[in-house]
């Protein structure tokens, strides 16, 4: 029986709105540094950028969550050119 479980959509133009996804299908849980702080949540066919912080998100999906201070690391661009050839235009 598949998990539903409400979180607060940050999405325009439901923000504020609470949602309902179906949990099972989550593949991917991330604090988007780019979007203020949200979280995104991933499906194979769907995205999601909700309020709840991270770790209200993974209290809800059942998962432990210990924030790390080393958690984020930060490369200068030319390593990343370097490492994954990803270039700026």
């Amino acid at each position: 029986m598949s998990k539903f479980v409400t979180f607060k959509n940050a999405n325009p133009p439901y923000e504020g709105k609470m949602i309902l996804i179906n949990t099972d299908h989550i593949i991917s849980v991330y604090e988007d540094l780019t979007a203020q702080k949200k979280v995104a949540l991933w499906t194979k066919d769907n995205f999601w950028h909700v309020e709840d912080t991270i770790e209200e998100v993974y209290d809800k999906l059942g998962l432990e969550y210990k924030r790390d201070k080393k958690e984020i690391q930060w490369y200068p661009v030319i390593y990343l050119q370097y490492q994954y050839g990803l270039y700026l235009v």
